[in-house]
């Protein structure tokens, strides 16, 4: 079965986190944290491409690791705001649809382990009679509203409020999403109409979006060192 792991990183800056993904972080480029990690643990016979609207981030990468990640040149559309994960899956699919299952890692999940990347798809790929597609979640327990709604609990009656740990909620990390072509191509998603949902611990699922969260994961990681 081949697998492809598609990588995005843009090469234009982040208006929230300027430079963010070569930003030092650490000791390193924030996406080394990831890269080294993939590179150590993933087998290598599974390709690895950088998806980005310039091949300038390679320079870096290259130095680093040679030829072990490959780059795939998107788009200038899809390096926009306006393009998604299911944009950016779904146009690499398409420029490579010779694998049997399509990975989408994120640079900004620095503190998820390549251990965890490897041995969730590789429980995947053993069980896809049974799901079409994967993702890592964390599991929280609470009382939830979105939009001025509840979620998961029944506010407006007497017997609609479970016990706490009756109202489990999942929460994708965005770390990894993987697919089979089949399923991406039916649905130009990430995800499938059967996901596996891979339980991570809570340190696994740190998401740098912000300059907090830049802040936060340069505490924990120095911490680690």
């Amino acid at each position: 079965m081949k697998q492809v792991l598609e990588i995005p990183i843009k090469a234009r800056s982040s208006t929230r986190v300027p430079n963010k993904n070569f930003r030092d972080l650490a000791g390193k480029p924030l996406c080394f944290w990831m890269l080294d990690e993939l590179a150590k643990e993933m087998a290598a016979d599974c390709q690895m491409y950088i998806d980005s609207e310039a091949e300038s981030v390679m320079e870096p990468i290259r130095k680093r690791f040679g030829d072990r990640f490959l780059f795939h040149k998107r788009d200038e559309w899809f390096a926009g705001d306006q393009a998604n994960g299911n944009h950016l899956l779904s146009q690499f699919v398409h420029r490579h649809p010779e694998f049997d299952v399509y990975a989408q890692v994120f640079i900004t999940s620095v503190t998820l382990p390549g251990r965890l990347v490897r041995e969730a798809m590789d429980e995947f790929c053993d069980r896809l009679d049974q799901h079409d597609s994967i993702t890592l979640v964390t599991e929280d327990c609470g009382w939830y509203w979105y939009q001025g709604k509840a979620v998961n609990y029944r506010p407006d009656i007497p017997d609609g409020l479970p016990r706490s740990q009756d109202a489990m909620m999942l929460k994708e990390t965005t770390g990894l999403y993987a697919i089979t072509r089949e399923a991406v191509l039916r649905t130009g998603c990430r995800l499938g109409h059967r996901p596996l949902f891979y339980k991570v611990e809570r340190e696994f699922a740190m998401d740098i979006d912000t300059m907090d969260d830049f802040a936060a994961a340069q505490k924990l990681l120095e911490g680690r060192m």
